[in-house]
């Protein structure tokens, strides 16, 4: 059985993306907007048992005075080669401390209480991707009560975004970081991102819009999620997500092996940035 919150949430690990602030000259005027996101199967391997994928994502972001805020809601159905139906009706929402030393998440899935997420991580000051310091610590309380160190220079999704925005305006294509984002009762997650020219398909999708926000360069990012602990060097699963330079994102394909769903936006929003 798909586990919903594992199918949907991983989003939860790119929300970053959409939200980050970039420091330099160089920097692009980056904005917080709420949009619908609709899903299409875009492939299945043989021997996969999807057959069809329906529905639509909810997501926005807002940046606050001193935070971050990222919530998601999915009505998403999956239908099987036998002729079930899987709905996907989940909902993750995170708060994240501008200086990226706090996070706090919660998972809910409508259809297994037993699936709920609810925790908070933090890390010390000092830590980042070039300089970190000090363990960290992660704590969920649903579930289950669970405890995890969080090793040093591990990084929270906006965080981690500052980071592999500034790498992909350095002109880097691959590089690879230990991030958190509460999406399962696990600890960090090695993250091997690589970097790419924006897809046609994001190109071509956002020409649908008339929005100056809308037409602007961007990346292709892929990224490819590992158990640091695994021998196997195979990963748990990967994520493709398109966005432009300002933040806005215009597609995702969450690749789980056998299926891969394509993620587009159908309708978005922009909102004021915050009076502080």
């Amino acid at each position: 059985m798909l586990n919903p919150i594992k199918v949907i949430a991983p989003l939860a690990a790119v929300a970053g993306l959409f939200t980050a602030f970039v420091e330099g000259a160089q920097a692009a005027n980056l904005v917080s907007y709420r949009a619908i996101y609709d899903v299409r199967l875009a492939d299945a391997k043989r021997g996969s048992n999807i057959s069809a994928a329906t529905g639509q994502i909810a997501y926005g972001v807002k940046e606050a005075c001193d935070s971050w805020l990222a919530n998601q809601s999915s009505n998403m159905y999956l239908q099987t080669t036998n002729g079930d139906v899987i709905p996907q009706v989940v909902s993750f929402s995170s708060w994240e401390s501008r200086d990226g030393k706090h996070y706090r998440f919660i998972g809910t899935d409508d259809g297994d209480e037993e699936g709920d997420i609810f925790g908070s991580a933090k890390m010390p000051q000092g830590n980042g991707p070039d300089n970190g310091t000090g363990v960290g610590e992660a704590r969920f309380s649903k579930p289950q009560d669970a405890i995890f160190k969080l090793p040093s220079g591990t990084m929270f999704p906006v965080q981690h975004t500052k980071h592999i925005l500034k790498q992909a305006r350095d002109g880097q294509t691959q590089f690879q970081n230990m991030v958190f984002e509460g999406i399962d009762v696990e600890g960090a997650k090695l993250l091997v991102t690589f970097v790419s020219p924006l897809s046609e398909r994001a190109r071509d999708l956002s020409k649908q819009f008339s929005a100056q926000a809308l037409n602007r360069p961007g990346w292709n990012f892929r990224l490819a999620y590992f158990d640091p602990t695994s021998q196997t060097g195979v990963p748990m699963y990967e994520i493709e997500a398109d966005y432009l330079d300002n933040g806005v994102p215009i597609r995702w394909l969450m690749d789980y092996g056998d299926f891969t769903i394509e993620m587009s936006v159908s309708k978005i929003e922009i909102l004021p940035r915050p009076d502080c």
